[in-house]
C-alpha cells in the first residue's frame, strides 16, 4: 500500500483537467501506470482516487462476503455508481468527467488532498467550509480515535 502525504491547490481547465502537482506526482510514479479509479467519495461532496490495485483490493474483500445480502448488492451497486477507470494523461493531467464534476459543483479552483492510500478531489471553497466546520473537532478526533492507551 502507498501512502500518499499532502494537500495541494490545483486548477481545472476549461475541458475538465487537472493538472496533478508535481510534488504528488513524483508520490505517484510507481503507481500511475496502472491507473486509477475515480468515483463520489461516500461521506462528503467530493471525489475519490483510489489507486487501480488498492480498488481492486476492496472490491475482492467486499465480494467475499454471502451474495445472498440484498444489503451487500445495493452497497457494491452504490459504491460503483459513476465510478470511472482513469490515467494521467503525458502532461500529468487527469481528465474528470463532466457529470461528476457538476454533481460536485466543482469551479475552476480544486483542492487534492491525501486521504492515506487514496486521493480527495474537491471543490477548493467546498474544502475550505469542511475545514472550517470541523477544525474544532480535530482534537477530539485524534483523541477518540487514535488513543490506544486504557485510561
Amino acid at each position: 500500500m502507498k501512502i500518499l502525504i499532502g494537500t495541494y491547490q490545483a486548477k481545472l481547465d476549461g475541458h475538465g483537467r487537472v493538472m496533478i502537482p508535481k510534488g504528488l506526482r513524483d508520490q505517484l510514479k510507481d503507481i500511475e501506470d496502472e491507473g486509477f479509479v475515480l468515483r463520489r467519495a461516500t461521506f462528503f461532496d467530493n471525489l475519490e482516487l483510489h489507486p487501480r490495485k488498492e480498488w481492486e483490493r476492496w472490491m475482492e474483500e467486499l465480494l467475499k462476503k454471502p451474495k445472498t445480502s440484498r444489503d451487500k448488492v445495493k452497497l457494491i451497486s452504490l459504491i460503483n455508481a459513476g465510478a470511472r477507470l482513469v490515467k494521467l494523461d503525458g502532461n500529468g493531467r487527469l481528465q474528470l468527467p463532466k457529470d461528476l464534476i457538476k454533481q460536485m459543483g466543482m469551479s475552476k479552483e480544486v483542492v487534492i488532498a491525501s486521504e492515506g492510500n487514496i486521493l480527495q478531489i474537491w471543490d477548493k471553497d467546498a474544502y475550505e467550509r469542511f475545514w472550517e466546520e470541523n477544525k474544532e473537532e480535530f482534537p477530539d478526533l485524534m483523541e477518540r480515535l487514535l488513543d490506544d492507551s486504557d485510561e
